[in-house]
């Protein structure tokens, strides 16, 4: 990665743009006709953060506690924090006629990890386009499921909307009496949501090689996004259903039974929503679960983790180092040694940060170490999962948690160049060998 004063400036300028939009939303939040009965200022915060961050967890009811206004602005800042918050401001900029600077094109590029200038302004107009098309879909056909639980029509499309933005987005939120086990056996509703929240986690650049250049030969970034997110899927359905097969999916009739582990298999990975109460689920599916939190989805996208690319290079970078070959190789492609050291600096980084908090966490929460860990892993993997002790939490864990849902987000890059002045060194030192594991 180039350290120039640029690139350095606008991962700072992405920091501050999202901790103002957080505290924005918190302070709108606090408004009498947004919530019901006293809503506590870090409640708020916490709200604002996850939605900002797509996350999904909550420490209040936000079907009791938030008002239809509130709810609202929810899936208002969903739609921001999904898309991007610059993303919109740029599309906004081009409605009134006004060409984005280059200050404004650099911003936009690193928001949403994107290398080529070009192709931003028109990456800006397909994100948004992109986005209200799968949205407008998930709730065409969700609606006819959803309308026999409320009274009213109008009751009925809003909550449809904030189901489809919610699962397009990867935010994890729903509006449902109960939650969403309600669908277990609705098959339609289950399927709908998982392809809706598999789009919002496949990323705008490969979603757009294929309506754009369909008959072209892809781009690495678009092959490896594909294929990581198929071998994920299937790997996840066979998984749950080998291990609850006979436990959480009894009960449920054999096609159930597949949609049930298709939709928990797509939610693992950044959905957030679950028709199950996971801490009756066995050990075994809790840890494949938190793998699956930590690779997370693809870059350029709505999912959270490591991501796709990340864990692909990771893979192909250990393979390469048992075959003792030099170049780190996938499909025939030889991945720069950059990309291989930020796959690892983003490794580290993630492991080091779920230590410590789950360290932080475990000294004031009394909640099982298992359900601690899962909680760091949702938070920072912007999933939104939980197993039941996100409103139980003191206000030392609330902050530590909204302090991940950030970082998750924004990037371990951003928050990198916005901590720590990073310079790069012109010094050479002597090499030496040194015997390691």
């Amino acid at each position: 990665m180039i350290l120039s004063k640029s690139t350095i400036q606008s991962f700072r300028s992405i920091f501050i743009i999202y901790i103002t939009g957080i505290f924005l939303f918190a302070i709108l939040y606090m408004l009498p006709l947004c919530h019901k009965g006293n809503l506590a200022f870090i409640d708020s915060m916490f709200v604002s953060t996850s939605c900002l961050a797509v996350t999904g967890l909550s420490t209040v009811n936000v079907l009791e506690e938030m008002t239809r206004m509130g709810q609202a602005l929810m899936m208002i800042e969903m739609q921001l924090g999904g898309l991007g918050i610059l993303v919109l401001i740029s599309y906004l900029f081009m409605m009134m006629g006004r060409r984005l600077s280059m200050t404004s094109l650099i911003l936009i590029s690193r928001d949403q990890n994107q290398t080529n200038l070009k192709t931003i302004q028109s990456l800006s107009i397909s994100v948004l386009l992109i986005a209200i098309i799968i949205e407008l879909i998930c709730s065409f056909l969700t609606y006819g499921q959803i309308r026999p639980q409320f009274d009213s029509t109008g009751e009925a499309m809003f909550v449809t909307a904030f189901h489809a933005v919610a699962s397009f987005t990867n935010a994890g939120f729903n509006l449902f009496e109960g939650g969403f086990a309600s669908f277990k056996h609705n098959d339609l509703m289950l399927y709908v949501t998982s392809f809706t929240i598999f789009m919002g986690s496949l990323g705008y650049p490969t979603i757009m090689e294929y309506i754009f250049s369909l008959r072209r030969r892809k781009s690495l970034f678009t092959k490896i996004n594909i294929r990581m997110h198929a071998i994920l899927l299937v790997a996840g359905m066979l998984a749950y259903m080998a291990l609850e097969y006979g436990k959480a999916f009894k009960g449920l009739n054999f096609m159930d039974k597949v949609a049930n582990a298709v939709f928990l298999s797509a939610t693992t990975r950044n959905g957030g929503l679950t028709v199950f109460d996971l801490s009756g689920l066995t050990i075994t599916t809790i840890l494949i679960m938190t793998l699956l939190m930590f690779i997370g989805g693809a870059s350029t996208s709505t999912g959270g983790g490591i991501r796709l690319t990340t864990f692909a290079v990771l893979i192909a970078k250990m393979i390469s180092v048992v075959k003792s070959e030099e170049h780190t190789v996938i499909y025939k492609k030889t991945i720069t040694q950059e990309t291989i050291n930020k796959s690892f600096l983003i490794l580290i980084s993630f492991l080091i940060l779920l230590f410590s908090s789950t360290v932080a966490l475990s000294i004031v929460e009394k909640e099982p170490i298992e359900m601690i860990v899962f909680e760091v892993v949702s938070a920072l993997t912007n999933t939104g999962l939980s197993m039941g002790i996100t409103e139980h939490l003191t206000v030392f864990s609330k902050i530590i948690l909204m302090c991940l849902m950030v970082i998750g987000r924004i990037g371990i890059f951003t928050l990198i160049y916005f901590v720590f002045r990073v310079e790069k060194s012109k010094m050479r030192y002597l090499k030496e060998d040194l015997a390691v594991g």
